[in-house]
């Protein structure tokens, strides 16, 4: 298992019930006079239930016991109890269908509002966050665990309240007809109550290992499926493929022992529930020997003795349901209780779109405390500039541009955009503002469209025509089947990595930004698409800042300044003669570069 070590185990979340409960509040609060119709129905449907054995002992005790049947029997009384019992359990239905659909209406919202929230944090959260969880566990999140609350919300909690309101009034209604035998029938309950305790904890537990298990499969799953074609190449199907089984394997084990616990619990409540009842034949006989009980009577408290034994067996069904549901409630309100970082100012200042001067004083930041990523940095980017950061792997260059967006906030220092702090802004309107090229492009099932303006319908077909036209993609596009409105597989599986590279770039100039970041953004193309896209750049860039991060030195020749860094500072900055003439880290590299490429002439 520690070959994949990104599958960790699922932490324990020890809170209560009542504590998860009051936490789905705010869910249920704005619905709550429809949950309040519905739990009305319930007490409508309990007082029909208890109405219709009555009904039933009047006609035993009354025309079927006094009636003899013949010509002139007077049968009309049987009539008005049957024609009674009738209508109640029309009402009945009628009350049943409105509580149906009422309570799935109302838990579909609920679950819909809950699934809305739950991606809302997961777009504000750390990036750190998503480096630690598999995207298939975080899929599992919201969906499965999110619908998994459906039943809760749906009948769980209102018939759980129901069904405990039911057992205290069927008690007190058998206590009316018989204290005898209601006594003996109470007598029995504790049994049931401990009995449900005591399978709390295990059913808990249970629900909490399906649930981490079957996060763990869908997490692996969608890794491999993602990775298949890595897969192949290595050819390593088995080793995922068994790995894939122990993790299936384990999902069943799970599964079992919650049906193994189950199965046990309710196994016991029926042998308890089926002795309750052969006591109540015996002693009910005895009392209608002795003539303290009509038989009218006795059929009466043996209805409402099953009417009280079910509403018990349904309360561990239901506790079944809401074991499950807290188990993924635990892991829902896991993800709602990470920070959200970087937050917006509650009052932020208002900047004027256009040119950007960019100036960071004293940024640092660290993964970890004492290895720091970023270390002292100052430097200053002037307005509609062209600056290129160059440097080795794990320098800090991604890691400075994600300062830049607040994908990250430094530990200590600040950035300073026109003279005001990054943070003093409005978060989006500041993102806004920044179009970022990176080399891995991300590309959505859609149509062209969609993937460059992003589903922002605020952005006209005619200004992604131009962005297009300007980068020279669009005949390739207006050649491609249904052309802008052409559909795009998942993740451009259909597009070679230039043409992906195109719209991207197109992407960016369709947003209009002042600030333009190039992420090693023509390293994966070929050298025709990047000659037409180094020319569209003299169009991207006019009026804009422009950051570029490049391997590929030939790229940054022409920027303004040229930033070197190495191990999170900045060791040398100039343009390509002052760094070339000053035979630092940038003429090496640029020596290297030449020396791998063969070209005679590194300058």
């Amino acid at each position: 298992m520690a070959r994949f070590a990104g599958h960790q185990q699922e932490k324990d979340y020890h809170a209560l019930d009542l504590q998860l409960a009051v936490r789905i509040w705010p869910f249920l609060r704005p619905y709550r006079l429809a949950f309040g119709l519905c739990l009305l129905s319930l007490f409508l449907s309990f007082g029909l239930e208890v109405l219709r054995p009555y009904l039933i002992r009047l006609a035993v005790d009354g025309p079927v016991a006094t009636i003899t049947p013949g010509d002139d029997a007077d049968y009309s009384e049987l009539w008005t109890i049957g024609l009674w019992f009738l209508l109640s359990s029309l009402i009945s239905i009628g009350i049943g269908y409105f509580y149906t659909y009422a309570t799935s209406l109302n838990a579909q919202r609920v679950i819909r509002d809950v699934r809305n929230h739950v991606y809302k944090h997961l777009l504000r959260v750390s990036p750190r966050f998503f480096d630690s969880q598999p995207v298939g566990k975080l899929v599992t999140r919201i969906t499965t665990d999110v619908e998994n609350l459906n039943e809760l919300i749906a009948t769980g909690v209102l018939q759980t309240v129901f069904d405990l309101l039911k057992v205290f009034g069927m008690v007190a209604v058998m206590y009316l007809i018989d204290w005898r035998l209601a006594t003996f029938l109470l007598a029995a309950i504790p049994i049931l109550v401990a009995t449900s305790l005591f399978f709390r904890r295990f059913a808990r537990d249970s629900f909490r290992q399906v649930r981490g298990a079957q996060a763990r499969l869908n997490g692996f799953a969608a890794e491999a499926v993602g990775g298949v074609s890595a897969t192949r190449i290595f050819g390593q199907q088995e080793l995922v493929l068994s790995h894939f089984d122990q993790l299936n394997e384990a999902t069943k084990k799970s599964w079992l022992r919650t049906v193994f616990h189950f199965s046990l619990f309710f196994s016991i409540v029926d042998m308890v529930v089926h002795l309750m009842q052969a006591g109540l034949v015996y002693f009910g006989g005895l009392l209608i020997l002795e003539d303290s009980m009509t038989f009218g009577t006795f059929l009466q408290f043996w209805i409402y003795s099953s009417m009280l034994t079910e509403p018990i067996k349904q309360l561990g069904e239901k506790y079944n349901v809401l074991q499950s549901a807290f188990a993924s409630a635990e892991r829902i309100f896991q993800i709602l209780d990470e920070d959200i970082s970087p937050t917006s100012s509650s009052t932020p200042k208002q900047l004027a779109r256009g040119p950007s001067e960019i100036r960071c004083e004293g940024l640092r930041f660290a993964y970890k405390a004492d290895q720091p990523v970023i270390d002292g940095i100052e430097l200053t980017i002037p307005a509609a500039t062209r600056t290129a950061i160059v440097g080795p792997t794990g320098a800090g260059k991604s890691t400075l541009l994600s300062m830049l967006s607040r994908m990250q906030d430094p530990d200590a220092g600040r950035i300073l955009l026109n003279g005001t702090d990054i943070k003093e802004l409005d978060l989006d309107d500041l993102r806004r503002r920044i179009a970022v090229v990176p080399q891995d492009v991300f590309l959505f099932q859609g149509s062209v469209m969609d993937n460059v303006r992003l589903f922002d319908e605020s952005i006209s077909e005619q200004r992604v025509r131009d962005a297009l036209a300007t980068l020279g993609a669009l005949d390739f596009v207006l050649a491609r089947q249904g052309g802008l409105h052409g559909k795009i597989e998942e993740r451009g599986a259909t597009l070679s990595q230039g043409e992906k590279q195109l719209l991207s770039f197109a992407r960016a100039l369709a947003t209009d930004p002042d600030i333009l970041v190039l992420d090693e953004a023509t390293a994966s193309i070929d050298t025709q698409s990047e000659v037409r896209i180094q020319k569209a750049l003299q169009t991207l860039l006019h009026n804009r800042t422009c950051i570029v991060v490049a391997h590929r030195l030939s790229t940054v020749r022409d920027a303004d300044q040229i930033l070197v860094m190495r191990q999170g500072t900045i060791t040398e900055r100039g343009t390509h003669q002052e760094l070339l003439s000053s035979g630092g880290l940038y003429a090496e590299m640029l020596r290297h570069a030449a020396g791998a490429s063969s070209d005679p002439d590194p300058h």
